[in-house]
């Protein structure tokens, strides 16, 4: 499945809220947003050759699944990534060295959009756009290979880049045109710098163990790495003095992960189990649903589940849900 948490505000506590569940996924690999209301999610189906790409609704700090596609190369799911400029999604496919590609309609529909072979018909594992020339990168374990957009909507090969072979490089992302790459084995995220052309030059690497993924907290000021290793999330802070990252505060514990995305407009009411960021009788219902039942500590589905370490609604979330008893976000004026 797909654990969920909110940071209320930068280099505050992670609090778990409902995740995602795997009944209704496959060996979830990667994450992206297409807009702050819809999460697509890259299911890897264990190498099996039967990914697909599953959709699911965010509204406050709840979710509701849609649906999952596949076809058009989809195979063997690794990182998912949108172009910002167009919108379209290109999601990578680790065997088959065809990268797949999908627009949407009016209604907000995939449509298959062709596919990019791979120059060497090589494996691939991260894939992101740079917003300031469109250039398109997709990774594997020890290169990145560079695409650059045509008029007609097909990619050119420009070439590869690599610092050495032996480094495992997996997902990556783009924040104020740097791209950032993580570097398994090398327990570090690589920044890359462009020149005038949009050759990218390694500008520094930022330590983290095991690091598969990272994501940025809404002002930029925090960065989130995954350990696909040990489990956790790694938190660093950005020091605009020396113009880099700095590991801050305590991981967030989890089990061995993959892909991460923050979600910049998640309701910070913990009590609203409905999503319409308003705690009131229909939460109140939802929550006394849940009174006293009990549910999975590891993987806990309860909502209000709001304060307990143990996946039991008691007098102690009770109390919680009292506290936020007809709050509102964002509050009226």
């Amino acid at each position: 499945g797909v654990r969920r948490y909110i940071v209320r505000e930068t280099f505050g506590p992670a609090e778990q809220l409902t995740p995602i569940p795997g009944s209704v996924l496959y060996d979830p690999a990667g994450l992206a947003l297409r807009n702050p209301a819809e999460l697509f999610i890259a299911n890897r189906a264990a190498h099996t050759g039967k990914s697909s790409i599953a959709r699911v609704s965010l509204f406050g700090s709840n979710f509701s699944y849609i649906d999952s596609f596949s076809g058009n190369g989809v195979t063997d799911c690794h990182q998912l990534n949108f172009d910002p400029v167009s919108g379209e999604l290109f999601q990578t496919n680790w065997s088959s060295g065809v990268l797949s590609r999908f627009l949407f309609d009016a209604s907000g529909n995939p449509v298959p959009n062709g596919t990019i072979l791979m120059p060497d018909s090589g494996k691939q594992l991260g894939v992101v756009v740079r917003p300031a020339d469109r250039q398109l990168f997709v990774s594997d374990y020890t290169k990145v290979r560079r695409f650059m957009p045509n008029p007609d909507g097909s990619y050119t090969f420009l070439g590869y880049f690599a610092i050495n072979n032996s480094t495992q490089y997996h997902f990556m992302k783009v924040k104020d045109d740097l791209l950032y790459l993580t570097s398994f084995s090398e327990n570090a995220v690589i920044r890359f710098s462009f020149d005038a052309q949009g050759n990218p030059t390694e500008k520094d690497r930022i330590v983290a163990s095991n690091a598969l993924d990272m994501d940025f907290s809404p002002d930029g000021q925090e960065m989130f790495v995954t350990d696909h290793g040990n489990g956790g999330i790694m938190r660093f802070r950005y020091d605009s003095i020396t113009e880099t990252w700095i590991r801050n505060g305590d991981d967030i514990p989890t089990p061995m992960l993959g892909g991460i995305v923050i979600v910049p407009t998640a309701c910070p009411l913990s009590a609203d189990l409905t999503g319409e960021c308003i705690v009131d009788l229909e939460d109140l219902r939802i929550f006394a649903s849940q009174w006293l039942v009990p549910g999975d500590d590891y993987y806990c589905m309860m909502g209000g589940n709001l304060v307990g370490d143990k996946c039991l609604v008691t007098l102690e979330d009770f109390a919680e849900f009292v506290a936020q008893w007809m709050m509102k976000y964002p509050p009226d004026e």
